[in-house]
């Protein structure tokens, strides 16, 4: 849902070109995190130029087409990545091809589905403005909120997405994602899936049985024309016995015949080589591999080891990693020789070697040079996150063992990874940095508490806030020591505590308003985005503790500041929509919205729970307006929103509550808003000092409900009597809802013959059938 989705169904009014006040500027959002491999991982292989086409295999690929799903499966080295590019890069194809290669760190549905996407985005097929902010914001219920959407724009042509290694995705979140986007594919859509061995889907009747859908190694492997045409190209003129003998050796495995026409050429003699071998793949392709590259120079072989410790790798990498200045040169001659180096595109200068190639080079390099592997390890960490490869950086450096290298690099930049929707990423470097040993290390525990406020984990957060509150303490002892500032920008220890404290709210209005206040003294650089989020926070506390003018005032310096992450702004410009209604502005409540709603779309974050509160003011300014029924349309959608991740703050669930308690008694919808407002109340009972705003603001909804709806014998029920009465209808007993309600059982009892004589009652089992009847609950 968006502003122009609201627009076109009338959930706003659009006349008033002139507003008298100017609505807030938006600015564009956050630069995401660079991510200069994700072209690479989007495009197919290049064909390589001589390689053998294998035109039986592309016409087997392209019969079966048609078919919803195709799922070619072989062990490593059988060509199948060749095959299905060769198959692509034939003539005659019209359809359009969305091509993806994950890697390790895709198996996870945001990542994945990010990656997707995107494919189908670049070749037409969007499905939003900003994919990544879209993926993330449906993560709670991916099948629904991305799978299906996925699907529908999938319906809008001849499309075929092709899903490369596959066997990289194991998680069964993601695998029974697959499978939806399976069973929702629309006839002119179709799927590729490349593995090296077969997926743990249920494919169903994707399985057609008029065509063959699937290939295997029995299709792939080489037969003895092929090989022929292999050998020639590589300049053995070996006799036709000779290429059976060695077709037979190698089982028509395609990599093992690359290896041996390689390796027999630094032979004299290449028919005594082919006679001189034999075993299994595993042994072959170990053994050819080793003999390849003890053939190469020392330079040459230096430079594959050192490289096979990367995933994909330029140059300018291999430069860092073994100091010297030839990356680019060694790189062209190794793709020139066809030394199992593979190109990822034509434009990047990105690489990748063949994933046999690299586990040999790699088991060498470790056995051979473990000090030096983990100074690689160390210099590519260093690389990688200059070049904004954070998540590969952080693999690096813990592969290194450079834990609290990689703890801050963790911090310096999960508030990009969170504001680009990538929040699962900055989990996972939390999970593995903890797995390292530095759970206590002091960039971990600030990286793990925001981590764990963001996406709804309070238990978590607890632990992590004691832990701050210790070193925030021990700073304050040693004035002296290193400086505070942390890795992130953030002014100190002190100043993260503060703001989580403040932003969050746990403890009530009282100690959150303590904490902005102290989070906005802190935070002082208008420069970084942290600014943005005290100031945002103090607005908050000064709205829920009822200072609405000095709220005006700061929520303001947060919203318009363009260094503040979207989701702060968004809240922003939400909680200035509010303060202004409440203080009577209509038309800067409206324009507040609005510019809240706006970063929405832009972001296509639309489906995060984080942004409820864009639609509680945009509900409340509908409202305003005299639009009862569009504004009740606009908060179920917010509630649903927020209800997806309880943990989360409690405030902004209460605010949308009682503004949809208060819509519901303009649509005279007795039950609803008296439900609406019952809740609003159990998640503020826990609170005390600092209420006095609050508890007036619920107090005026009560009011309305009790001069509008009287019981039906005209005398209507308190506020209290209300709730008790909704609890009726469970299985709790009388002491159980005194004690939810916080009072005494003789309490609790006086309140329900009070509820039972209004409503003409003689028990409580009664008491809930004419309560049903006359829609009281």
């Amino acid at each position: 849902m968006t502003v122009r989705d609201l627009t076109h169904n009338g959930w706003i009014d659009t006349p008033d070109p002139s507003p008298p006040e100017q609505p807030p500027v938006v600015a564009d959002p956050l630069r995401r995190p660079a991510h200069a491999l994700l072209d690479a991982k989007l495009r197919p292989p290049q064909v390589r130029m001589g390689s053998v086409v294998r035109a039986r295999l592309i016409d087997q690929l392209e019969r079966a087409a048609g078919l919803p799903v195709v799922l070619v499966s072989a062990p490593a080295g059988y060509g199948k990545t060749t095959a299905v590019s060769q198959w692509l890069a034939s003539s005659g194809r019209g359809r359009a091809v969305a091509w993806v290669t994950p890697d390790g760190t895709d198996d996870e549905p945001v990542r994945l589905w990010t990656l997707v996407a995107t494919a189908l985005a670049e070749i037409g097929f969007a499905v939003a403005r900003d994919v990544p902010s879209f993926v993330a914001a449906g993560q709670d219920d991916i099948e629904n909120q991305v799978v299906s959407p996925l699907a529908g724009a999938m319906s809008a042509g001849d499309v075929t997405v092709v899903i490369d290694d596959f066997d990289r995705i194991r998680s069964r979140a993601c695998l029974t994602q697959v499978e939806a986007l399976l069973q929702r594919l629309p006839a002119c859509a179709h799927v590729v899936l490349i593995a090296r061995a077969d997926p743990s889907l249920r494919l169903g009747s994707a399985r057609a049985a008029r065509e063959p859908p699937e290939i295997r190694a029995a299709d792939l492997a080489f037969t003895l024309d092929e090989a022929s045409r292999l050998l020639a190209a590589e300049g053995l003129g070996l006799s036709q016995p000779v290429v059976r003998q060695l077709l037979d050796r190698c089982e028509g495995w395609p990599a093992g015949l690359y290896l041996a026409a390689l390796t027999a050429a630094g032979w004299p003699d290449p028919t005594e080589f082919v006679r001189s071998f034999a075993g299994t793949n595993r042994y072959i392709g170990d053994y050819l591999i080793e003999e390849v590259l003890s053939q190469q120079s020392a330079e040459v072989r230096d430079f594959i080891l050192a490289a096979a410790i990367l995933d994909e790798f330029c140059a300018p990498l291999c430069d860092r990693l073994t100091g010297r200045t030839d990356g680019a040169a060694m790189l062209r001659d190794l793709a020139t020789t066809n030394l199992f180096i593979v190109p990822l595109d034509a434009e990047s200068g990105w690489f990748r070697f063949h994933h046999l190639f690299r586990a040999v080079a790699r088991s060498l390099l470790e056995a051979e040079q473990p000090e030096r592997m983990i100074v690689l390890h160390g210099r590519a960490a260093e690389w990688l996150e200059a070049a904004g490869q954070i998540g590969a950086a952080v693999d690096h450096a813990l592969a290194a063992g450079m834990v609290e290298a990689a703890a801050r690099m963790a911090q310096r930049n999960w508030l990009s990874y969170y504001d680009a929707g990538l929040v699962s990423e900055a989990q996972r470097w939390v999970r593995d940095i903890v797995a390292a040993g530095a759970d206590d290390h002091r960039s971990t525990v600030v990286t793990a508490a925001w981590v764990a406020a963001v996406t709804g984990v309070p238990v978590e957060l607890d632990r992590r806030l004691t832990q701050l509150d210790r070193l925030a303490g021990l700073d304050r002892l040693d004035p002296s020591g290193p400086a505070t500032t942390l890795p992130d920008g953030a002014h100190s220890t002190d100043a993260v505590l503060a703001m989580l404290r403040g932003q969050f709210g746990y403890r009530g209005p009282a100690p959150m308003l303590a904490a902005a206040r102290r989070a906005a003294a802190l935070e002082i650089d208008d420069t970084t985005p942290w600014h943005a989020l005290a100031n945002s926070a103090l607005g908050h506390a000064l709205y829920v503790t009822g200072s609405l003018e000095e709220a005006v005032d700061v929520l303001g310096k947060a919203g318009h500041n363009v260094r503040g992450s979207s989701v702060v702004r968004i809240q922003a410009f939400a909680l200035l929509a509010l303060s202004f209604s409440e203080l009577g502005r209509p038309e800067r409540a409206r324009a507040s919205a609005q510019a809240s709603m706006e970063i929405v779309q832009e972001r296509s974050m639309s489906a995060m729970p984080a942004v409820s509160l864009a639609y509680t003011a945009m509900g409340q300014v509908q409202a305003d307006a005299g639009q009862p029924e569009q504004a009740l349309a606009t908060m179920e959608f917010g509630l649903a929103l927020r209800r997806r991740i309880p943990g989360l703050s409690p405030w902004p669930l209460v605010h949308h509550l009682l503004a949809m308690s208060r819509t519901a008694v303009l649509l005279a919808d007795l039950p609803l808003a008296r439900t609406l407002l019952a809740e609003a109340l159990r998640a503020m009972a826990g609170f005390d000092e600092g209420m006095t705003a609050m508890a007036a603001r619920a107090d005026q909804i009560r009011r309305s409900i009790r001069s509008d709806h009287p019981t039906e014998d005209g005398e209507p029920l308190t506020g209290r009597e209300t709730e008790l009465l909704s609890r009726l209808d469970s299985v709790l007993s009388l002491s159980e809802i005194a004690a939810a309600l916080y009072i005494s059982p003789n309490t609790a009892k006086t309140h329900a013959k009070s509820v039972y004589r209004k409503l003409g009652a003689s028990s409580r089992a009664e008491a809930v059938r004419v309560a049903r009847e006359r829609r009281l609950i």
